[in-house]
Order: C-alpha cells, then sequence, then structure tokens
C-alpha cells in the first residue's frame, strides 16, 4: 500500500498540458494519484490561465472543493459554504479590453472577446459549451496575434499602461503587470498558514512558460514533459522532470514525491 510521506502539502496544479490531456482534456491518466489526494486528504489547487466558470465545471467533475488561482493568477476564489469569496490580484476584464481595443487594427489581433464560440472551439479543441465558459472571463484575455514578430512591440505598449503580455500552451495573454500564478500561490499559501496555524510544503507542476514563475517559488517543482516530447527551457536546482507526458507525467512525479 501507498504511504504518503509526513509533510504538510499543498499541491497547485497547471491544467493544460499538464493535469489535462493537451489534445483530448482528459485526466484518464491522472487517475491514481487523483483519488489518492481525495483518500488523503492533500488540497489540490488549481492555477491556470482558464476562467472561474471552466474551474467551477471541472471542480465538479473532479469532486474537488479546495480554493483554486485563475486567469493566470488574476483572481483567487476560496469556497464559503455555497458561495465564494473572491480575492482580486489583477485588473477588470473591462480595462483588459480597453487597452487592447486600441491596437487590434494596428497589430491585427483577435481575442476571445471578438472571436465566435465556434472559433474558440476550433482553435482551443473545446466543445462549443466550453467555449462560452472560456469566454466569460472576469480579468485577462486571450489573443493570437499575426505577426508574432511584432509581440515584443506590444508588450512594450502594455508595460507602459501596467499591463503585460505572457505566452500559454495556445495563446499570447494580456494581464496585469507583476500579476503571476507565483504571486497567487503565495496570497494562497499564507492564507492556509494563518488559518490552520501549520506550516505547508509547496508543489507546483506546470508545463508552460506561465508556470515558471510558481516553478521557481514552490519547494517543490515538477516541470512536465509536453505533448510533443519536449520541455519548455527552464531549470532550478533539485527540478523534476517527467519521463511520461502530460497526466501521465503528473501522475508519475506526484506517486514519486508523495508516496514509498
Amino acid at each position: 500500500m501507498l504511504q504518503t510521506k509526513t509533510k504538510n502539502y499543498l499541491i497547485f496544479t497547471d491544467l493544460d498540458g499538464t493535469l489535462l490531456d493537451h489534445n483530448t482534456y482528459s485526466t484518464d491518466d491522472a487517475k491514481e494519484m487523483l483519488e489518492y489526494l481525495k483518500l488523503k486528504n492533500i488540497p489540490l489547487i488549481i492555477v491556470t490561465s482558464k476562467t472561474k466558470q471552466e474551474i467551477l465545471k471541472l471542480r465538479k467533475q473532479l469532486d474537488i472543493n479546495y480554493p483554486f488561482i485563475v486567469e493566470n493568477g488574476a483572481g483567487i476564489f476560496l469556497p464559503e459554504d455555497k458561495y465564494f469569496k473572491q480575492i482580486n490580484m489583477g485588473k477588470t476584464y473591462s480595462e483588459t479590453l480597453c487597452f487592447l481595443n486600441q491596437y487590434r487594427e494596428k497589430f491585427n489581433i483577435k481575442s476571445f472577446f471578438d472571436m465566435s464560440d465556434k472559433l474558440v472551439s476550433s482553435l482551443t479543441g473545446l466543445d462549443i459549451e466550453s467555449s462560452i465558459l472560456a469566454k466569460k472571463r472576469d480579468f485577462c484575455e486571450p489573443f493570437i496575434i499575426e505577426d508574432e514578430s511584432k509581440i515584443e512591440e506590444l508588450k512594450k505598449l502594455s508595460l507602459k499602461e501596467g499591463f503585460d503580455i505572457v505566452k500559454g500552451g495556445r495563446f499570447y495573454h494580456l494581464i496585469t503587470q507583476g500579476q503571476d500564478k507565483a504571486n497567487a500561490l503565495i496570497k494562497l499559501k499564507n492564507l492556509y498558514e494563518e488559518k490552520y496555524h501549520k506550516k505547508f510544503t509547496t508543489i507546483a507542476l506546470g508545463d508552460g512558460e506561465n508556470d515558471k514563475s510558481m516553478l521557481d517559488i514552490s519547494d517543490i517543482s515538477v516541470l512536465i514533459k509536453k505533448f510533443d516530447g519536449s520541455f519548455i527551457d527552464y531549470d532550478k536546482k533539485d527540478l523534476i522532470k517527467t519521463q511520461a507526458i502530460g497526466p501521465a507525467g503528473w501522475n508519475e512525479a506526484l506517486k514519486g514525491i508523495l508516496c514509498k
């Protein structure tokens, strides 16, 4: 029987390409350790570029009731009975769109706001229902740009107005300057430690450029092998790199960390 090593863990996980298969969005290959975390009551905290509405649906499917972090660290949601306490870490969606709208034509940008549900579905591989949820945003905006060589120019403009641009698995994301998964992770870890009056060891798992910040500050960091068999360009002391891809790698890493 698998035995948990004696520490208080908080697990922070990216979704697409990490806990969710890049192509099918399935968690089947992570089933063993998902069940194990439930059995041991180890908090599984989703940290994603996805929206609150998308995560509410996924939490039901996974049968988990822990806090979660959305839109690349822009918002933290804490379960409180039937409702959620919301902690804002970034600018509002209307502010984000206001900036982006200034440059749509100049840079030939298309973002979720002006994409049809069908186009979002085509670009993401999500079904229509899930695409509608992906468009219900509170903070940040995913977009594509026709000429990617111009992204640095747009990034400089964004920084002047308190924004920033990060690259995710499929899209660029316009976010608040200084906002990232790491700051939200630290905030939530502190809330846990204040509430339970004990120290927690953080484990972070991710596969993308926008996961680097939370991998940097976590006690244990896991870099997941991407769907094409590659890794992003990232390294740190004691970094764990998975042999398997996506959710299979997620399962492999957590089993090695948590179990003897």
